[in-house]
């Protein structure tokens, strides 16, 4: 029954991984044989509304976790799955990117290598560790706090079975990002191949470019991205759930995008630039500030880049064990 596997999921959210999955079996088993029991005894199945009184008897999903979490003093096992949920958001999504951008700033700025010499390098690290030590007090000084309020007694007592989140898919892939993935890969290769961007100069609105000779390179390589997007769109349309290949392959793509990003940014592709109106040693001056910026851009592209990758990352992983099942 539906309420019944948002009930267990609910539950298991708060339990400890490597329990997690036998207490669910456990309680999955023991919920369905009162429910089968009720159901002999009228000789039909039961209703949401049947069997809302017998979930409330077993209790609210953080009670029924509690009694498998071990005891804790400062935090009890009521919040404590919470705590470290933030403190697993914070790195996550704050303190990981941050330390993954100064560690690409420290290899590959030789401007902040000068300011930096030596061991000193370790030293910039300053503000980075002030956010760890700053967010792990605030946030186990905030959940001491809760826990000695009523917010615990409040999450523990008053609870619906009908109010449980319903369970959701992670390995389900939204057939809407699919399409739209299909349609912009397709409308960009499209329009690359009409506007002819394989050409090495470009005329428009009085001002002509000249790309460097490795320009041809990238359109080939954007090309190929393209058709291999629209092809894995198609994959998981036919079959839209993340499977070990599907994963794979979006791991592969992305790295090969964010790479290619980074080489053009890294590249200097512009060569020269002619403007009407503009001296050749301004628009010399302004190609070699564009190259620049985009020279410098290239820290967070491989910011980002290494970011998706570790999404991509943790999505094969997280499909291992149900390859292990079957």
């Amino acid at each position: 029954m539906e309420l019944v596997d948002r009930y267990l999921h609910a539950v298991k959210f708060w339990l400890p991984r490597k329990q997690k999955h036998d207490i669910i079996a456990e309680l999955s088993e023991d919920l369905r044989s009162q429910i089968e029991e009720k159901e002999s005894e009228l000789g039909r199945k039961l209703s949401d509304a049947e069997v809302e009184p017998i979930l409330k008897r077993c209790g609210s999903p953080i009670a029924v976790a509690e009694r498998y979490l071990p005891q804790r003093s400062l935090i009890g096992p009521a919040l404590f799955p919470i705590y470290c949920m933030v403190l697993r958001w914070l790195f996550l999504y704050f303190l990981l990117p941050w330390f993954l951008l100064w560690l690409g700033i420290a290899i590959f700025s030789p401007d902040f290598q000068a300011d930096h010499p030596g061991i000193g390098i370790l030293g910039s690290l300053e503000p980075w560790w002030l956010a760890c030590t700053h967010a792990l007090f605030f946030d186990t000084l905030a959940f001491a706090l809760l826990d000695r309020s009523q917010v615990r007694s409040q999450l523990v007592n008053t609870w619906n079975p009908r109010s449980l989140p319903a369970v959701r898919d992670p390995n389900r892939i939204p057939r809407s990002g699919t399409l739209f993935e299909i349609t912009f890969s397709v409308a960009t290769l499209a329009l690359w191949l009409q506007l002819g961007a394989f050409h090495r100069t470009f005329h428009a609105l009085g001002v002509t470019v000249i790309l460097s000779s490795l320009w041809p390179y990238f359109f080939w390589a954007l090309t190929v991205l393209s058709l291999a997007s629209a092809c894995l769109g198609c994959l998981n349309l036919s079959n839209p759930r993340w499977t070990p290949l599907s994963a794979c392959l979006r791991l592969g793509i992305d790295c090969y995008c964010w790479g290619l990003v980074y080489w053009v940014c890294r590249a200097a592709l512009l060569q020269s630039l002619a403007v009407d109106g503009l001296s050749s040693d301004k628009a010399a001056a302004l190609v070699r500030s564009i190259n620049s910026l985009m020279a410098n851009s290239a820290i967070w592209v491989m910011a980002i880049g290494l970011l998706v990758m570790f999404f991509d990352v943790r999505r094969i992983l997280r499909l291992r064990p149900i390859v292990e099942a079957k």
